[in-house]
């Protein structure tokens, strides 16, 4: 009989216990469901936002487009293919597109390189931003270096296709990009493509710094020539001190190390600006690609290969600007 009193009592005393873990299950996959209940609403909501602006943003692109006085300006000097766009944001200074690629946007500018980075052309929040032009660069008359970032999903937004040019044949098919601002329509002539990383400690304590946009002509002279042995491809593209170019910047996670997460790489595209008078056809018939091109250390390291030049010391930095 005690036996069975105590086992009695013992499932008495359990009973509470449990009902309290069940409860607190029960508590923990509710709030679970919540949280995720909420972020699918937020996701259905921003989905739903980008969606429209996304919409909103084609109809400007038709309207471009659709203009068929392409250089016709208005009083302001404004092109009116990109009258309508400027009305929704006086922060546009141009309009980029390759081709081939789904990269036809605005581009913006603002008084700092961070406005942007979470904010769609409308100004609401966008994780993918939008593309903008360096705070620093003259969008009228153009520097000696005009410099756009874009983000890099991996998908097909924003800046994500500029990484199509580390591939020879693409590049066959896309040697020329259209940079126009709201002033003046521009061709371009694509030179070089590279990689490198912007923390020094993951190239032998040196960064490639190219964010300038006020070069000087023989720091441009120079900047080709290490640019040169880091493209990863040869183009039949000539460049001289007295060009102006254009450089397309964007992540890129070739340089991410398994276990360390990403790292601060970018994919660095160069055009030059069609010269008065040249011809914008390019013949892609001889370009090649780098056998060997000069990436960050880090590149090897996350690519199982031995850099062949961990003895080179890099010193070139872009002294003797103008402004």
């Amino acid at each position: 009989m005690a036996g069975k009193k105590y086992a009695k009592s013992a499932v008495t005393d359990a009973e509470p216990k449990k009902a309290a873990a069940v409860a607190l299950k029960c508590l923990k996959v509710t709030a679970v469901l919540a949280v995720v209940l909420v972020l699918t609403v937020v996701f259905k909501g921003n989905f739903k936002k980008n969606q429209k602006e996304d919409d909103k943003l084609e109809q400007l692109r038709a309207q471009a487009a659709g203009e068929t006085t392409t250089e016709a300006v208005g009083a302001d000097g404004i092109l009116l293919k990109y009258k309508k766009a400027y009305e929704k944001n006086n922060d546009l200074v141009g309009w980029i597109t390759v081709p081939n690629t789904s990269i036809d946007h605005p581009v913006v500018q603002a008084k700092d390189n961070e406005y942007y980075l979470r904010k769609s052309f409308y100004k609401i929040y966008d994780r993918r931003g939008t593309i903008f032009m360096d705070y620093e660069c003259n969008p009228k008359e153009l520097d000696k270096n005009t410099i756009i970032y874009g983000h890099n999903y991996l998908d097909s937004t924003m800046f994500s296709d500029l990484e199509k040019y580390k591939d020879l044949d693409f590049y066959k098919s896309a040697p020329v990009i259209d940079f126009n601002t709201i002033y003046k329509s521009y061709k371009w002539k694509v030179f070089a493509v590279y990689l490198i990383n912007v923390e020094p400690q993951d190239d032998n304590g040196y960064s490639l710094y190219y964010i300038y946009p006020f070069m000087t002509e023989d720091t441009l002279e120079e900047y080709l020539q290490v640019i040169k042995e880091r493209s990863i491809i040869n183009t039949s593209v000539d460049v001289k001190k007295t060009d102006k170019i254009l450089t397309l910047s964007t992540c890129t996670r070739d340089m991410d190390l398994p276990g360390h997460g990403e790292t601060n790489a970018r994919c660095v595209v160069l055009a030059r600006l069609v010269r008065d008078g040249e011809s914008p056809e390019v013949d892609t018939s001889t370009a090649t690609l780098n056998e060997n091109p000069k990436y960050p250390d880090i590149w090897y390291k996350a690519n199982d290969k031995t850099n062949p030049y961990s003895d080179d010391v890099d010193s070139w930095e872009p002294i003797g600007v103008e402004q």
